[in-house]
């Protein structure tokens, strides 16, 4: 597996190593690129109406989660609960949740009650991802995640300056990274 998203990595560097927020064609190209890409992951993974946001690992991804918290926290999570603890979020356990506590889990058996907004980290194939809020993978690829969420919920971005693929994230995105990342998901999630 690894050898065939070395492949597409190399390929993307090769053709589209540009900066796809530039207007001109070479950076239109890599944008096209991109979205392919983002279209990909959402397709393998049989989500509808969900936006990816890309990162540069789980770390990202979880913190922009927590700094969206408005409640407390349930987790399964080591590396969750250590950012929680930073930030002086209400951690739960599982017999005081209440509708307002984030739920985040590495285990989707870990918490099956009603909450308002669950991630799950995709570590393995789950039948219908469709009824989280939010969905982490960080994977075989070092230094880059994704962090996918429901299209009607807004999240308030943790690094700002400009746009990346999405509004929620500031910054050129690695159009290379992008594509390598939709083959590992291709091959590892693809029913």
């Amino acid at each position: 597996m690894k050898e065939e998203i070395i492949k597409t990595y190399d390929k993307a560097s090769n053709d589209y190593g540009y900066n796809s927020n530039s207007l001109h064609k070479l950076g239109l190209d890599a944008r096209k690129l991109e979205e392919a890409a983002t279209k990909q992951i959402l397709e393998v993974l049989s989500l509808t109406n969900y936006d990816v946001i890309y990162t540069s690992g789980n770390a990202e991804s979880y913190t922009t989660l927590v700094n969206n918290i408005k409640g407390s926290i349930l987790t399964d999570n080591k590396e969750i609960l250590e950012i929680c603890k930073e930030k002086n979020i209400d951690i739960r356990n599982k017999d005081n949740v209440d509708k307002n506590t984030f739920i985040s889990v590495e285990d989707e058996n870990f918490y099956n009650g009603k909450v308002d907004h669950i991630n799950i980290d995709l570590n393995k194939k789950y039948s219908d991802l469709n009824k989280y809020d939010f969905i982490t993978i960080e994977d075989d690829i070092p230094f880059f995640g994704i962090l996918i969420k429901k299209k009607n919920i807004d999240l308030k971005n943790l690094i700002h300056g400009g746009k990346s693929t999405t509004k929620y994230r500031s910054g050129t995105s690695v159009t290379p990274l992008i594509a390598s990342f939709a083959k590992l998901v291709k091959l590892k999630y693809k029913k």
